[in-house]
């Protein structure tokens, strides 16, 4: 019996998406650091507003990444082993800079609920560091068929941006209703802790990525 053969990860446009939505939100940086702070004070749903603006955030990075690749497709064949590794190297670095980070819980929340998603937006698309995982994490799967010069190329990119929207919001979602089960008892050391274990994630796939690059070429 002929064995399975391993889904190719540059065409799992949904899935994929969703695991990139949720790497970029779970590092613990002012955005979580915020929701965890309203939800700890009774206030989901203006965390889930906050949420909600740092998802709009990380989607229009994954528009920029899914419609940009689609265009330089040619660069990404002609470069792949390059072009993989270096984002298995971004991959790395966002995971050292996630295991150095210390957040600390008890920093001051500001902002009025009327606000929250356009300042979880605006923190979201101003933070170098997310910039980083999205280039590293697409160029490193080395997406296929993405673009706008095709209807086909297009549905692609739209599946892998709504699957980046989905994984963002699926973390607020369970960040807001752990927090809010766990009130009282979250301290620095278990944002640090969840901030190592998202590093090793990280990490590992950097690894996974740079391995591949050079599997076909050995």
């Amino acid at each position: 019996m002929p064995a399975l053969a391993m889904p190719d990860l540059s065409t799992l446009y949904l899935p994929g998406g969703l695991a990139i939505g949720l790497g970029a939100a779970a590092p613990v940086g002012p955005v979580n650091l915020l929701v965890i702070q309203r939800t700890l004070a009774g206030q989901r749903g203006p965390a889930l507003l906050l949420g909600l603006g740092a998802a709009l955030g990380d989607m229009m990075f994954g528009i920029i990444a899914a419609f940009g690749l689609g265009a330089v497709g040619l660069l990404l064949r002609e470069h792949d082993v390059a072009i993989r590794s270096v984002g298995g190297l971004a991959m790395i670095g966002f995971a050292v800079m996630t295991w150095r980070a210390t957040p600390h819980l008890a920093d001051e929340a500001s902002g009025h609920a009327s606000r929250l998603a356009a300042l979880g937006f605006s923190m979201a698309i101003t933070n170098p560091a997310t910039m980083l995982f999205f280039i590293g994490s697409f160029s490193a799967i080395g997406f296929l068929g993405l673009g706008h010069d095709t209807v086909g190329h297009r549905l692609n990119a739209g599946l892998l941006v709504s699957g980046v929207l989905m994984g963002s919001m699926l973390w607020w979602l369970m960040v807001t209703g752990i927090a809010s089960r766990f009130a009282g008892r979250v301290s620095d050391v278990h944002l640090r802790r969840l901030n190592q274990i998202t590093a090793i994630a990280l990490a590992l796939f950097g690894a996974g990525a740079i391995f591949a690059a050079f599997r076909n070429t050995i």
